[in-house]
């Protein structure tokens, strides 16, 4: 049986009554307004009925963009990145972009690779949510201003990149203001790595936070993380639990990290909330699951994910708008990993 011949641009141009550059013109989006309304409407229907299908790859060659945006995240098995790719892949989606997604693993060396890759793809803009604070030199040098730049997540403080952040100052005040008000007098926050610039700032603000409620912060000697993992936060929490003075409440700068503290506090025979309150950052779907469900500060994930994308989406039509700064409200979600202090 013989194969059903491909339908052409010539093929509906000549169904719609149209010249062939007609017919190209109001399949473009970027080219449909230089033609009537009816026209493209109807180019549009004879084209759907046909079931013709656009050459994207030669449509991208001849505008001199590819639709498509990188998007590097520092890991893909954190349940947050995969909730903020969602949201950047529907934004992109529905507007047909395509989004190519790489992982760090929070190695410079792997970033700096990732940022060659896709200048050699041409990618049509690049959103990312690894970046450390040397990040401002390594997209310079790799990427120069060739590809629109936008910052998801963590922020690089002092630059002129879009960049789309949750508040952390406030969900941080949030998260000691909430241990403060369970009678908490003496607290500690496992410290996150501190060449990100959105740890410092959860950092910065729970300890500003804590003091002006009048409570003690305990901090230990033990190194602080590299990575936000659970390992890392088991760790944290074990050299706490060995200091004089122990805190009746702790403060984790993500999910994971609290999932390990939490770990480590049974581990050493002791209960959640009634002996130590953890909190945690992200709001994780697993937060509410575990036992004791998690008390957490959200991070609307997939609504920062989209609204990267729109920002890379502006960024592609008007590469000159640069220096915008979204941040997203925080908000404390209560569980049952808090409670009075402990005495």
């Amino acid at each position: 049986m013989r194969a059903k011949r491909k339908v052409t641009l010539r093929d509906v141009a000549a169904a719609a009554g149209v010249h062939v550059s007609t017919a190209s013109r109001a399949l473009d989006t970027a080219g449909s307004s230089r033609i009537g309304t009816a026209t493209t409407e109807k180019v549009r229907s004879v084209a759907a009925e046909l079931g013709y299908s656009r050459d994207l790859l030669a449509s991208s060659l001849k505008r001199g963009v590819t639709q498509t945006v990188g998007v590097v995240v520092a890991n893909l098995d954190n349940p947050y990145n995969a909730r903020v790719i969602r949201g950047i892949s529907r934004v992109l989606e529905d507007d047909d972009f395509v989004p190519l997604v790489a992982e760090t693993g929070e190695s410079r060396e792997r970033f700096e690779r990732l940022l060659d890759h896709f200048g050699r793809r041409r990618v049509d803009a690049l959103i990312t949510s690894a970046v450390r604070n040397d990040g401002a030199e390594i997209l310079a040098r790799k990427l120069g201003d060739e590809v629109p730049v936008v910052l998801a997540v963590r922020g690089l403080p002092d630059t002129d990149f879009n960049t789309v952040r949750h508040d952390d100052e406030a969900g941080s005040t949030l998260a000691a203001d909430h241990l403060a008000s369970l009678g908490h007098r003496r607290v500690a926050q496992l410290p996150g790595p501190a060449d990100i610039d959105a740890f410092n700032r959860r950092a910065g603000a729970f300890s500003a936070a804590a003091v002006t409620a009048g409570m003690e912060e305990v901090k230990t000697e033990a190194p602080g993380s590299v990575t936000p993992t659970f390992v890392e936060g088991r760790r944290l929490m074990s050299a706490l639990l060995d200091a004089p003075e122990r805190p009746t409440g702790v403060y984790a700068p993500s999910d994971v990290m609290a999932v390990g503290a939490l770990d480590a506090i049974a581990s050493r025979g002791l209960r959640c909330p009634e002996d130590i309150s953890v909190v945690g950052y992200n709001d994780l779907p697993v937060s509410r699951f575990i036992a004791p469900p998690l008390t957490t500060v959200e991070m609307p994930a997939e609504e920062l994910g989209a609204e990267a994308a729109r920002m890379a989406l502006e960024s592609i039509a008007d590469p000159s708008r640069r220096g915008r700064v979204v941040t997203l409200p925080a908000r404390l979600i209560v569980r049952r990993s808090t409670g009075p202090a402990a005495g």
